[in-house]
């Protein structure tokens, strides 16, 4: 791998790694296109390099959002019973949803995920201020959960990006424990995504060992250690920092990160790149 790329990388996993501590997401929006990146200038097709970007992203979002859950968690910040329903229910929507990414034209995908992104994100401004609750009925956690985790599978997120909202809207969650029973959850639902991802990948009998990359199914080991290996401490310095940030200003960072995100994946900044002859 050349210097710059793995150099691209370890920038990656710390700053993604802070972000999922202090807002209780997997970071699979930031690792997802950057390993994109990575293995397409290695001369990866794109076909296999996105389904490689979001099966490994989802495992390294694993230990990332352990490591913040645990953290979270210490500090009495989780809902443990909301994290678990919406966890397991997301599981099994995970497996569909990472089996789904490999028939679906992906371009489509994300510009559907981009759009709900805009919603959401507008839905949190515009809502009432979050209030003290801290507890969902068992449908609206199954429901929050299983569609977290089909959107998580799909497109190789964590999920927090849908559940936080969802906590902060449906739950009347302060933004506090909304980040960290997110956190929580998304240990759970990756599980599927990871699963489905592997597994359809040995299927697929994919060897990319030639340019670099190390695959079980279509997850590589080499950006999985270098991402994990620096996301995991920072998430740990990210709970840290979640607890000093007023709730107000940590709803407005999530939504700024939010819109950020979409206008990625609705392809705005690829587009403004093309017209500037970037």
């Amino acid at each position: 791998m050349e210097p710059f790329l793995l150099c691209l990388l370890i920038a990656t996993g710390l700053f993604a790694g802070f972000m999922s501590g202090l807002l209780g997401v997997g970071g699979g929006f930031i690792f997802a296109p950057v390993m994109y990146f990575v293995m397409k200038a290695s001369g990866v097709d794109p076909e296999t390099a996105i389904l490689v970007a979001f099966g490994t992203s989802l495992a390294v979002a694993l230990p990332t959002v352990l490591s913040s859950a645990l953290g979270h968690s210490r500090k009495g910040n989780v809902v443990w019973r909301d994290a678990v329903i919406i966890g397991v229910a997301g599981i099994v929507t995970g497996y569909i949803g990472g089996t789904v990414a490999t028939y679906l034209p992906v371009q489509v995908l994300t510009f559907l995920f981009g759009v709900m992104l805009v919603i959401g994100a507008v839905r949190m401004i515009t809502a009432l201020p979050s209030g003290d609750a801290r507890s969902l009925s068992t449908p609206a956690g199954v429901g929050i959960g299983g569609f977290a985790g089909f959107m998580s599978g799909l497109l190789g997120v964590g999920g927090g990006t849908i559940v936080v909202p969802l906590l902060t809207i449906i739950g009347k969650y302060q933004m506090r424990y909304a980040v960290a029973t997110s956190a929580a959850a998304i240990v759970f639902i990756t599980l599927g995504g990871i699963a489905s991802y592997v597994v359809n990948g040995l299927s697929a009998h994919v060897n990319l060992s030639s340019y670099g990359f190390y695959l079980i199914g279509y997850v590589d080991l080499v950006m999985w250690a270098i991402l994990a290996v620096t996301a995991v401490p920072m998430a740990l310095i990210g709970v840290t920092y979640a607890n000093q940030f007023p709730d107000k200003l940590l709803k407005k960072i999530f939504v700024v990160l939010m819109i950020v995100i979409a206008l990625d994946m609705l392809g705005v900044f690829s587009f403004i790149g093309e017209l500037i002859g970037l």
